[in-house]
């Protein structure tokens, strides 16, 4: 039987010439559009529209492309064609199929040149952003009646730049992992770090307060428990160290701003700081993790040993988590942010060494595994701050608001605290250094330093040995704090 032979007039020759076109295009975009959508971290609607359809077309696509290569092989191999009415649709169809493989390299190349500019941009703006945050103005001054010229910084285009690298930041994030998000970051902190040192902080004009010596006498014991009254009164507000911190000089607009920008970074923003030097490819952030709770004993019976020990444990999991982050840290070190509004800032796991933040606002801001040693905090506001498993170590404290603070697992070595407000501040598990427990309370939970238990003959005399449930435990911290002569009262 022979074959049959379909006569078309030339127009519908050419119409198989373009849909087998439209088959290679079809598909071809459908690649590019996948591609495009994968490396996106918020894709966007239209173009995921795009892709189902183009999923949903692909069979009739492949039905083209194999109808008209069917056509191609019988007009190669000199096999009567299915199609029959002249040679221009033979050679169209041919230079039609030798010519879909340059189409899809052209297409490609297209979209290179497209990503290499979209890359200069970015570039671009960058730089522009930088050139911002150098700018600076020149201001007429009277000195002695004489007009001199003096240059300061041009605050208002700071701020812009301030704010161009945010939105880079964030177009980072959602367009391109987050690759530039980081080195914005970086930008930012260098600018902190370079426009409000430590160096430049107001120091506290009173003398450093002096505990009471060993074997002091009941006259001694006396005089110290008035000047420590003076000095501290019976809240943190009383404290003089307070009167002083409020007082500060608030950071300058720039650099409030920045500060403001760090600490606001969103969910994404932040795991692709997890990313960042990052084999693994993590896909949480480490510090979004939820810090173990010591679980609450059943009514009127306390923690049991076993409890408090597998609470450690977890405890000690988390924070080897924390420190093993390798991704990037916030850098903030030796710093002045005396009198700056960080409340409910993000500063988990931030490099806060040596940084000045007395009469400094954080009150609810995020700073869970942030190392704060050596910082001072005098008068500052840490009410309801999360701080459960940082290094607070020789920081000083005095005067500051640390009430319904988190700081499960912290290390408060040498520590300095005096009259700070720790109503309602959670310590579990907190390591605190010997020289500071004649001022302080604790239970059971409170890990000790040089292996101090509560059945070792160090552990403090005011202390109770077992862990207290809530209520037994600020009834005895009250009754503690009512006596006059209480041990280490200083």
């Amino acid at each position: 039987m022979g074959v049959t032979t379909i006569t078309l007039p030339i127009s519908a020759q050419a119409l198989w010439v373009i849909l087998g076109a439209l088959g290679v295009g079809g598909l071809t975009l459908l690649i590019w559009l996948a591609t495009e959508e994968a490396g996106r971290k918020s894709p966007r609607p239209l173009l995921s529209g795009l892709i189902i359809l183009g999923w949903v077309l692909v069979p009739i696509w492949l039905l083209l492309l194999s109808g008209t290569l069917w056509n191609l092989w019988q007009m190669l191999t000199g096999a009567e064609t299915t199609l029959a009415g002249g040679d221009l649709g033979a050679g169209a169809l041919i230079a039609a199929m030798l010519g879909s493989p340059f189409v899809i390299w052209g297409t490609v190349l297209k979209q290179r040149t497209v990503d290499f500019q979209k890359e200069g941009h970015i570039t671009d703006r960058i730089s522009k952003a930088v050139e911002h945050l150098g700018a600076e103005k020149t201001v007429k001054k009277l000195v002695d009646g004489a007009s001199h010229e003096t240059s300061e910084p041009n605050i208002e285009v700071r701020i812009g730049g301030i704010l161009s690298l945010e939105r880079i930041a964030q177009d980072s994030t959602r367009y391109d992992k987050g690759r530039d998000h980081v080195r914005c970051m970086e930008i930012l902190c260098a600018y902190i770090r370079q426009n409000a040192p430590a160096k430049g902080a107001v120091d506290n004009p009173l003398p450093e307060w002096e505990p009471l010596k060993d074997k002091a006498t009941e006259a001694e014991r006396e005089a110290h428990l008035i000047r420590r009254k003076e000095r501290f009164g019976n809240a943190f507000f009383e404290s003089k160290a307070y009167q002083w911190a409020k007082d500060l000089p608030e950071p300058r607009a720039d650099i409030a701003l920045a500060l403001r920008v760090i600490g606001r970074r969103d969910a994404d923003q932040r795991l692709a700081e997890a990313r960042w030097g990052n084999t693994t490819n993590p896909e949480n952030w480490a510090f979004d993790a939820a810090c173990p709770k010591l679980p609450d004993p059943e009514q009127g019976q306390p923690t049991s040993l076993a409890m408090i020990d597998t609470y450690r444990e977890k405890l000690e999991d988390w924070k080897s988590g924390l420190k093993s982050y390798p991704g990037y840290r916030i850098d903030l070190r030796d710093t002045n942010l005396q009198g700056a509004d960080l409340s409910d800032l993000v500063l988990s796991g931030a490099r806060l060494t040596g940084s000045r933040m007395e009469g400094a606002n954080l009150r609810e801001a995020r700073l869970e595994g942030a190392n704060l040693r050596h910082a001072r905090l005098e008068g500052a506001g840490l009410s309801e701050a999360r701080m459960e498993g940082a290094d607070i170590s020789a920081a000083r404290m005095e005067g500051a608001d640390l009430s319904w603070a988190q700081m499960e697992g912290a290390d408060l070595s040498w520590a300095r605290m005096e009259g700070a407000d720790l109503q309602f501040s959670d310590l579990s598990s907190a390591k605190l250094s010997l020289g500071q427990l004649g001022v302080a309370f604790g239970d059971a939970t409170v890990i000790l330093p040089l292996g101090v238990t509560p059945d070792s003959p160090d552990w403090p005399a005011h202390w109770p040995k077992v862990e207290l449930g809530y209520r037994e435990y600020f009834t005895q911290l009250l009754a503690w704090r009512s006596q006059p002569a209480r041990p280490g009262a200083d």
